[in-house]
């Protein structure tokens, strides 16, 4: 009989998941408690990058870039856009980050260029020079447009593949002889060989149920949309960690964000984010502001993932704790979570998102928006 595995959790990491294990002719059963994608998912711009300061976090987006480039055929609406990222140095820290992000990526096989002022100013004409001293550029680095329509494309395909798609709610994890052999719902009881936790911010609470401590937290992120963009205003996205400053033009909209610390007001965090962005785009002051979205990440403290079959718990895989960049990463992520159900090598070395990791000093990922 087929392998059996429950996938907890419908978005874009559960939805890869369970695509990949369909293909790898697992009998698979995808519980979400909404609809797909109507987690963390539904807050996700849909961006896809690979400057990172980990080696596997670069790898699993390096290795994902196939997938987000044939997105249409899985839904002709869908598409992915390669506008690049652009990491700005104004710093002397900043340069050597810049600098950093580049050369790791090289080495990878990623395309990555330190460029100067002036190509930069070819990429987007308002961009602020003076005081630059470096800056990264991914052009293959880009955007899908609809994140939330991607996802339940991946699980409509995993469907056609023969998985069976479970809306409810889990409410904790079954165990039998110290094996995690499902999980419990308000309908009933979903048992498996295997168990994937995918669960997003529900992924501490059903660890907890079988006694397993996953050190996450829910970390808020806003973003604020504008209107009234020019055509071209700002292609690549944008990022000063000099200035704790993000944003990209979508369409005529922009959306920009202050990173580090929130404010407790919205008004508040939009004068920041005008302040913050003037240091690195001209004209902002010349949009309209509409809206702030306000998101969670699911995060950990080292801003790693957390994908692990952990020995404490045989039949059990976690898949969690993307600290908001699951997204880009899903699709290779699924390999590696396969392979860990299937107790084969896994697909990469993942010392970095092993449970173990957090009983010593663990290394940081410094790249993080």
């Amino acid at each position: 009989m087929k392998q059996h595995v429950l996938v907890i959790g419908g978005g874009i990491i559960g939805a890869c998941v369970a695509l990949e294990l369909t293909r790898q002719n697992k009998r698979v059963t995808l519980l979400e408690a909404g609809e797909p994608g109507s987690g963390i998912t539904r807050w996700c711009p849909g961006g896809v990058r690979q400057q990172w300061g980990s080696d596997l976090n670069i790898l699993l987006v390096r290795d994902s870039l196939p997938f987000f480039n044939s997105v249409a055929e899985l839904d002709s609406s869908l598409h992915f856009e390669r506008c690049g990222y652009v990491f700005l140095g104004y710093s002397e820290a900043g340069e050597r980050s810049a600098r950093h992000l580049a050369e790791r990526q090289q080495r990878l096989g990623v395309d990555a260029q330190v460029v100067d002022a002036d190509v930069l100013q070819r990429l987007c004409p308002d961009i602020v020079t003076e005081g630059l001293k470096a800056a990264s550029y991914g052009p293959d680095d880009g955007f899908v447009n609809d994140p939330v329509r991607l996802t339940q494309a991946i699980v409509r395909a995993a469907q056609e593949n023969g998985a069976q798609l479970i809306h409810g709610r889990a409410t904790a994890l079954l165990t039998d002889d110290g094996k995690v052999t499902g999980v419990q719902t308000p309908q009933g009881l979903i048992t498996a060989d295997v168990t994937v936790l995918a669960a997003g911010h529900g992924a501490g609470e059903l660890a907890s149920s079988v006694g397993l401590d996953l050190p996450l937290h829910a970390e808020e992120r806003r973003l604020h949309y504008l209107d009234g963009a020019p055509d071209h205003y700002c292609t690549p996205f944008l990022v000063s960690q000099d200035h704790q400053w993000a944003g990209k033009q979508l369409g005529h909209a922009f959306y920009m964000s202050a990173l580090g610390t929130l404010p407790e007001s919205d008004d508040v965090f939009k004068e920041q984010t005008f302040e913050r962005g003037a240091h690195v785009l001209a004209g902002l002051d010349q949009l309209h502001s509409t809206h702030v979205v306000h998101g969670y990440y699911s995060s950990t403290p080292d801003f790693q993932a957390i994908v692990d079959a952990p020995d404490s718990h045989p039949g059990l895989v976690l898949s969690v704790g993307f600290n908001g960049n699951g997204f880009m990463m899903a699709p290779a992520n699924a390999r590696l979570v396969a392979s860990l159900v299937s107790g084969e090598e896994p697909a990469y070395a993942h010392a970095d998102y092993q449970l173990e990791r957090f009983k010593q000093q663990v290394q940081m990922e410094t790249a993080v928006i």
